[in-house]
């Protein structure tokens, strides 16, 4: 089965085509310019490279947070419109389990961490490919915590692992950042993660695929706010 998935959830951006567990191309970039900019032209690039045509993709894939509220809705936005204009089926995928799944097959326990603003972490724990706890947004020092019951190594991975590795290195027994690109979320990890919903069935029609917030955007949060004063 053939997916075109895309990640757009943090400060990076991700494309790539997959099948049957096999990366056929992908592209990834770290610029700094806005997802809106990269993402689109960066699907035409592994859709050419790739050498199948948009209409040849049997699914699409995304991670539907949590992450960066405008980064997460650009993702989104981007498979709703070419699976609605093709027919064909999503898939959500977390973006903590996407961060997560280039390390499943080590026997460390995998800490997904992403920034959240605010003094907090989205944050989720994987072992050997299998889920630990759900995703959740706390503070780094409840997660730092949390972690020092620990007797395993820690591997932290996510755009807030280097931040996270600093806090807890002098706090945790035996804890390691992924290093250089691969604590980023790639979307051949999207798609592979994908791959393995849809023979679960676990598919969601365009019309239904939503971003997955912990928390409320900004300026929701700050209109909340503003409404609790006036009381």
């Amino acid at each position: 089965m053939k997916i075109l998935s895309v990640d757009s959830s943090s400060l990076t951006a991700s494309a790539a085509v997959t099948e049957n567990g096999k990366v056929l191309s992908e592209g990834f970039i770290n610029n700094g310019l806005t997802h809106s900019q990269t993402l689109m032209p960066l699907v035409e690039e592994v859709l050419s490279n790739s050498g199948i045509k948009a209409e040849e993709i049997d699914a699409f894939a995304v991670t539907h947070g949590p992450g960066s509220f405008t980064g997460v809705r650009i993702g989104i936005a981007a498979v709703k419109g070419m699976a609605d204009a093709l027919s064909k089926p999503c898939v959500a995928v977390s973006s903590l389990e996407a961060a997560a799944q280039p390390f499943y097959s080590g026997d460390k326990l995998v800490c997904s961490v992403m920034d959240a603003r605010c003094g907090q972490v989205y944050t989720a724990c994987f072992s050997g490919g299998k889920r630990l706890s759900e995703d959740i947004a706390v503070s780094s020092a409840e997660l730092c915590a949390r972690l020092c019951s620990q007797p395993r190594e820690v591997l932290l991975t996510g755009d807030g692992a280097e931040k996270c590795f600093e806090e807890f290195k002098d706090k945790l027994k035996s804890v390691a950042a992924a290093e250089g690109d691969s604590k980023y979320i790639h979307a051949s990890s999207v798609g592979f993660i994908a791959g393995e919903k849809l023979k679960k069935g676990e598919i969601t029609d365009s019309g239904e695929l939503v971003p997955f917030y912990l928390r409320l955007p900004q300026a929701e949060r700050e209109l909340k706010k503003k409404k609790e004063n006036l009381k």
